[in-house]
């Protein structure tokens, strides 16, 4: 009968490869059915591996069944990683076919023409929304310069009019509430 303490390195060292392998069908050199199979093989032996745990000494127990789980945990990740991997280049393979039945064009120079042409449609809309705000603030400001010569030009055609303002205005000041009679008289 096997020991914990034969099958752990053995296991540790075939996840290990298959960690090398899934690099490899990230890049497109490897199979990802090779990877599967071996981690269906790292599963069976990490389940050899937990009925082996009963079988150890009390003492040693606890210390094979952190180092199970922990190989177990990245079984599961390495598992996640590889349906990733092939869910990724499925989607790939699909945009291709997808890409060519659309017009034979290379699917990454289309896509990469597509990217090219939203980026530019951002650019070109976040200027014009600039020159929009730029246009808007000269108008205001435009308004507000009408507003101010239509005013002079009132005040220059009657003369009184801007007098009687500033006499009106003086006495106004003269009242104020907050300035006391004997600095009133003072100031006059």
């Amino acid at each position: 009968m096997t020991s914990i303490g034969e099958l752990l390195p053995r296991a540790a060292r075939l996840k290990y490869e298959l960690e090398v392998q899934l690099r490899a069908v990230e890049a497109g050199a490897g199979d990802a059915s090779d990877c599967s199979m071996g981690l269906q093989e790292l599963q069976n032996q990490i389940s050899t591996l937990r009925q082996l745990l009963d079988s150890e000494r009390p003492e040693r127990r606890a210390l094979w069944k952190v180092k199970i789980d922990e190989l177990g945990h990245e079984a599961t990740f390495l598992a996640g990683d590889l349906r990733r991997v092939t869910q990724f280049h499925a989607h790939a393979r699909e945009r291709d076919q997808l890409f060519h039945r659309r017009g034979g064009a290379a699917p990454s120079a289309a896509a990469d023409d597509l990217m090219e042409e939203g980026n530019s449609l951002a650019r070109s809309s976040s200027q014009m929304d600039e020159l929009m705000e730029t246009g808007r603030a000269s108008l205001d400001s435009l308004r507000q310069q009408r507003e101010r010569l239509k005013n002079t030009h009132q005040t220059a055609r009657n003369p009184t009019a801007g007098a009687s303002k500033l006499s009106r205005s003086r006495p106004r000041r003269s009242r104020r509430p907050d300035i006391p009679s004997s600095a009133r008289g003072a100031a006059a």
